[in-house]
């Protein structure tokens, strides 16, 4: 059986231009494509996860809620929902998804074009500890000062991304409509 991960590699403007093996696509830094979940509970507590050591990039630091690579062939959306899936054991409707973000590559995101998409959720979750040592869920207050006191012990894409979501405007995830999973706040 093959286990080799296949990739879509982009141009600047996220066309496709060809497959690559992971692996490759990693060791020359081509342009490829990630989702990013970040999960908030009714009580907007975060979801965080602390990757496996297991994981070739980023082990044992914490990160996105659930995150992942996109396959070859695959869009956004339906990576978004098989990560979900695959780490946290959710299988949800993809109008419970809220796309909040659209990043391009760059050195923090490890030449991925990213998509960052939001989930009201209260669980229960069931992690892959191939993937997953840790969950935690806490207060953005609380996340917000742990990335600022430690933050090499986040992933360098989380920092980014997570960072970028906190200044965006309006899409403040404390803002966030905590009693419907699309609305993220009035002015959207």
């Amino acid at each position: 059986m093959d286990n080799v991960e296949w990739f879509d590699v982009v141009n600047t403007l996220d066309l496709e231009i060809g497959k690559e093996r992971r692996d490759v696509v990693h060791a020359r830094k081509l342009f490829h494509r990630a989702v990013h979940v970040l999960i908030l509970d009714a009580t907007d507590r975060i979801l965080v996860q602390k990757r496996s050591l297991a994981k070739d990039s980023a082990p044992g630091l914490w990160c996105s809620s659930c995150s992942g690579h996109l396959d070859a062939g695959e869009g956004y959306l339906p990576a978004a929902l098989r990560e979900l899936d695959e780490e946290v054991g959710l299988k949800i409707s993809p109008e419970n998804l809220a796309q909040i973000l659209s990043v391009s590559p760059c050195m923090e995101t490890g030449w991925e074009f990213c998509r960052v998409f939001f989930l009201r959720n209260d669980g229960p979750y069931a992690f892959e500890p191939s993937e997953i040592t840790e969950l935690r869920s806490l207060a953005l207050h609380e996340l917000d000062d742990w990335v600022s006191s430690a933050p090499d012990e986040f992933s360098a894409s989380f920092l980014h991304l997570f960072r970028m979501a906190r200044l965006s405007k309006p899409l403040k995830l404390d803002s966030v409509d905590r009693h419907s999973p699309l609305h993220l706040g009035a002015s959207q």
